[in-house]
């Protein structure tokens, strides 16, 4: 997939992948074709209602089977649910990796951080993605055991980013787990500690996008280099917020 394919919303990006998994042709009664349909049909359901509705009727439905063909490989509706939510979780890091190109790193970076507040204002997914999260996790054990793939994940994937604006010239600082959080530490304040602290969902006076835009606009007025605003001027990167604002490409 390049990065032009990568859908903007995570809901679209989802269904799209689940449709196409559970249409899939080729050998529908070999045993790996039939558990991935199986899985995705089951995602597709936790996705439309909840787990609580979850149908294995509706299930073998959409897959194609016999609902003894599903509880053959699902003994039970704990089982289905925790296959179908590993493969959301996948879904979510997949999307969240998916590369942008965009040669303005203002666009960049407000794009990939849109992404991960999508995320976030996913109640049952909002902590996959903070760094307060990990801190946390990294003084409970049993925590730490559930999240090390996500912070692994995350902290690697912002890491690069910043490595990508050194090596273009944007940035001088170290790229490291430090950098990571002066970067993402207003948008917790903005969208996480809200929601978790107060119960309070986040709520954009505008939109997520302009949010994550103001947010990375502040944080390479401080620290871009001579070299990174020169740049922004000559090639009047701050128009993309407007282009966006309308609905125009830049």
């Amino acid at each position: 997939m390049t990065t032009l394919e990568v859908p903007t919303h995570l809901n679209e990006y989802i269904l799209q992948y689940l449709q196409n998994l559970v249409a899939r042709r080729g050998n529908r009664l070999d045993p790996s074709n039939r558990y991935q349909r199986i899985v995705a049909a089951a995602l597709l359901e936790i996705f439309t209602t909840n787990y609580a509705q979850l149908s294995v009727p509706a299930v073998a439905k959409r897959a194609g089977v016999s609902t003894a063909t599903v509880y053959r490989i699902f003994p039970d509706h704990y089982a289905l649910y925790k296959a179908g939510h590993q493969l959301g979780l996948e879904l979510y890091l997949e999307w969240l990796s998916a590369d942008c190109t965009h040669p303005n790193p203002l666009m960049r970076l407000a794009i990939l951080s849109d992404r991960r507040v999508q995320v976030w204002t996913r109640p049952l997914a909002m902590e996959a993605c903070s760094p307060t999260y990990f801190m946390i996790c990294e003084r409970d054990p049993s925590l730490d055991d559930h999240s090390k793939p996500y912070v692994d994940h995350f902290a690697n994937f912002w890491i690069s980013q910043f490595r990508r604006l050194k090596t273009e010239g944007y940035l001088d600082l170290e790229p490291d787990w430090h950098l990571v959080e002066m970067f993402w530490g207003p948008i917790e304040c903005l969208v996480f500690y809200t929601t978790v602290l107060t119960d309070r969902p986040y709520v954009s006076e505008t939109s997520k996008f302009e949010d994550c835009w103001r947010a990375v606009d502040d944080f390479l007025t401080l620290y871009g280099t001579p070299y990174f605003h020169t740049l922004r001027k000559k090639l009047s990167w701050d128009k993309a917020l407007s282009a966006y604002q309308t609905g125009n490409s830049l």
